[in-house]
């Protein structure tokens, strides 16, 4: 399940290094949320170049 987070937290208290590490070893998104509305969310690098290659190849699901 992704962790929600506001774009605050993320910022302040080194919560960003901490869930890139999550992102990128568990694959665990992270949702950045402002004003408790989603705004981005944080995905491992393989997971987004996996879809990005597949971009294309009408895979990709919008």
């Amino acid at each position: 399940m992704a962790e929600r987070l506001s774009i605050r937290q993320l910022r302040d208290h080194n919560h960003l290094g901490r869930r890139l590490h999550v992102a990128h070893f568990t694959g665990e998104p992270t949702i950045g949320e402002r004003h408790g509305q989603p705004r981005a969310v944080l995905v491992s690098y393989a997971w987004w170049a996996e879809r990005h290659d597949q971009e294309g190849q009408g895979t990709l699901a919008s």
